[in-house]
């Protein structure tokens, strides 16, 4: 059975995610600015921009019968798609998060945070250079060895263990000034960082899950 690709919809679905990742960004500076009510007016933006994204994941998985002919698994794509999808509801939960209570950061953290935001944003932002590369591989005649797809997966492993380290780095340094904190700010603090190094998370999964589709062709 041949029906529209599904390729095209999840473009336009990781264009959303890149600009939750992008609108993510400008938070964190307002944030780290204490100006709220541009954070505030972000975070619900990137909401609004995940609904969008879910709308598009749902239209996919509704049109895309058992039957339908693919140049990969159906299967493995809808593993894709979720882990795709899982990038902007985790960049909703960490805007919304940090919108919810008003921690203030503390100085000696502030360059490590805004680091880490812009690193987990910079393994966001290679999802969709992966994605239009698959794209192009998947509509050519092209070897799989001229494809730069594999470049991007690997790169997306690379950023994310730089995440990774800097998270470890930032919880260490918060329950070093634990005695400073209340408890309140000390959960909120460890709940915020522990969901911006998820988003990376995801990201480093959709090359995995892409890594597999690319693999069985």
């Amino acid at each position: 059975m041949f029906a529209p690709s599904p390729f095209e919809p999840l473009e336009e679905h990781v264009k959303l995610v890149r600009q939750c990742s992008d609108l993510f960004r400008e938070m964190v500076v307002a944030y780290l600015n204490k100006d709220f009510e541009t954070s505030d007016r972000l975070a619900l933006r990137i909401s609004e921009l995940e609904h969008e994204a879910d709308k598009i994941k749902n239209h996919i998985r509704e049109h895309l019968p058992r039957s339908i002919f693919m140049p990969v698994d159906r299967g493995d794509f809808l593993n894709y798609l979720r882990e795709q999808d899982q990038v902007a509801d985790r960049l909703e939960e960490v805007a919304l998060t940090m919108s919810l209570r008003r921690t203030e950061i503390p100085e000696e953290l502030r360059d490590d945070f805004l680091d880490l935001a812009k690193k987990v944003c910079d393994v966001v932002d290679l999802v969709p250079l992966a994605v239009r590369s698959m794209i192009e591989l998947l509509e050519s005649t092209f070897r799989k060895k001229d494809s730069k797809v594999n470049l991007y997966i690997n790169l997306l492993n690379e950023k994310e263990q730089l995440t990774d380290d800097l998270d470890l780095k930032i919880r260490k340094h918060i329950f070093d000034i634990e005695d400073r904190l209340t408890h309140g700010e000390l959960f909120h603090l460890m709940r915020v960082v522990k969901l911006l190094a998820r988003v990376a998370d995801h990201a480093e999964n959709c090359g995995d899950r892409m890594r597999v589709m690319v693999a069985r062709l």
